[in-house]
């Protein structure tokens, strides 16, 4: 408070009605702590709106054309990090390494190949004899969320019998999508979830083609107690076994334990048909395992056999998968 004059009143009520600018200190001191506050407040919330700044797709900076092309062709606004991430098979793992499918997708830019140079069918009852093939499965990440599939049983040699000679050909073409709609939530229980559907087109040998026929999948998988993991399918498809499109339930399921960091065994099981149009029955069970020499390769195999007069005696399959 500013002291008072008595005999000075006059100029005093000058003062203050017209009062004098401050000294340029006080303004620089001002300006700079609205700044700092203004700094603060843009780095507490982190967001592009409160500092202005335009979002970077970090993808556009992969060492990788196809990753490059990807970030261009479908921008998304998610965890676009995942798509500099070195290639990696063990996340989301391969599918064709068990019955179900997982509902997790490659990161954008990702490529797997899986392939399975060994798969024994033992013959099913009134259905088919047994038969041999070796299925490849081709994965494409579009989106850190879509992902683009190919797959075949690829060469299908098939004995005699059932009334049929020997026959040796081409399986169908089967274009296929996945799309994963939400991550895991332990502390509600909510698992992960994910959609995939495909169409199996006449495009192989004429022995083993028919129809174009669909299915579509729900992909759910949950982590559940002493360290295991569920995956678990549950759709509809054609019953291959009949004349014409017969639409059936499949489910398909497994519980898998990792060993060590390289290695998981897993048991498995399907309801009608295998998630990708490969194997046909009622029910089937069995096990298997995955190992994980290096981030890049997966060697796995598998085993399984029916459980009634319509199943096959025995499934045998061994398989790799590569990531890109």
């Amino acid at each position: 408070m500013m002291p008072k004059h008595p005999t000075n009143t006059g100029a005093r009520t000058k003062e203050s009605r017209n009062p004098q600018p401050p000294h340029s200190g006080t303004l620089l001191h001002a300006a700079s702590r609205r700044l700092l506050t203004g700094l603060v407040v843009c780095l507490a919330i982190g967001t592009e709106a409160a500092c202005g700044a335009e979002t970077v797709d970090a993808a556009l900076q992969s060492p990788r054309p196809w990753t490059r092309f990807l970030a261009e062709a479908f921008p998304e606004d998610l965890d676009t990090s995942r798509s500099l991430e070195p290639p990696n098979v063990r996340e989301p793992g391969p599918d064709t390494a068990n019955y179900p499918n997982s509902p997790y997708t490659l990161p954008r830019g990702g490529i797997y190949l899986e392939w399975s140079p060994v798969f024994f069918n033992g013959a099913i009852s009134t259905v088919q004899p047994q038969s041999y093939n070796a299925e490849f499965l081709l994965r494409l990440g579009l989106t850190d969320q879509f992902e683009f599939r190919l797959y075949s049983s690829g060469f299908v040699w098939q004995a005699a019998g059932l009334g049929m000679g020997e026959t040796t050909g081409f399986a169908p073409l089967v274009f296929d999508a996945k799309i994963n709609l939400w991550e895991e939530n332990e502390e509600y229980f909510i698992p992960a979830a994910g959609i995939e559907t495909f169409v199996q087109t006449p495009w192989g040998s004429p022995a083993f083609s028919s129809s174009t026929l669909p299915g579509i999948s729900m992909l759910f998988r949950s982590t559940l107690f002493w360290g295991l993991v569920a995956e678990y399918n549950v759709g509809v498809a054609d019953d291959s076994t009949q004349d014409g499109f017969t639409p059936i339930d499949v489910e398909q399921w497994a519980i898998t334990k990792e060993i060590t960091d390289d290695f998981q065994v897993f048991v498995h099981g399907f309801q009608n048909q295998s998630a990708l149009p490969r194997l046909v029955a009622q029910t089937v069970v069995g096990g298997g395992f995955v190992w994980f020499p290096s981030d890049r390769l997966s060697v796995f195999g598998n085993w399984g056999a029916g459980t009634d007069k319509s199943g096959p005696a025995t499934t045998f399959q061994v398989g790799l998968a590569n990531a890109f």
